[in-house]
């Protein structure tokens, strides 16, 4: 039988205790990396068609938008969600650290597109 959470985070941190965690924990950290970064491509398209291209601070989605379209950036938003998953996922395998600080960093992320695209759309009286 294995040992509780509380021993195993003094024997080896708290990045043990993820590590060796059930499957079930990671998949709902995996989510939420999932949600945040569909929060951040809903938030954009909703500043887009209420306040427009112009309040996007990423030149580079302005740039794919001019080219493509909405289509075009969504295209590659859903791209990149499905490629940091893919990467975590495969990743941890081998380097399971790689789960909770890639996770980490691609919620974060998500979270701050979601959060700035509220802003614009507020400063905008979107």
């Amino acid at each position: 039988m294995g040992t509780p959470d509380g021993e195993r985070e003094a024997q080896g941190g708290w990045m043990t205790a993820f590590t060796t965690a059930p499957p079930m924990k990671i998949r709902l950290v995996l989510a939420g990396l999932l949600v945040a970064q569909l929060a951040d491509a809903v938030s954009f398209a909703i500043g887009i068609s209420r306040v427009g291209i112009s309040a996007e601070a990423n030149g580079w989605m302005r740039i794919l938008y001019d080219v493509g379209g909405l289509p075009a950036v969504m295209a590659l938003k859903g791209g990149a969600i499905l490629l940091s998953l893919a990467i975590v996922v495969l990743a941890g395998r081998r380097y399971p650290r790689v789960v909770i600080l890639g996770c980490a960093t691609a919620t974060s992320l998500g979270l701050l597109g979601a959060f700035s695209n509220t802003v614009a759309i507020a400063l905008a009286g979107g």
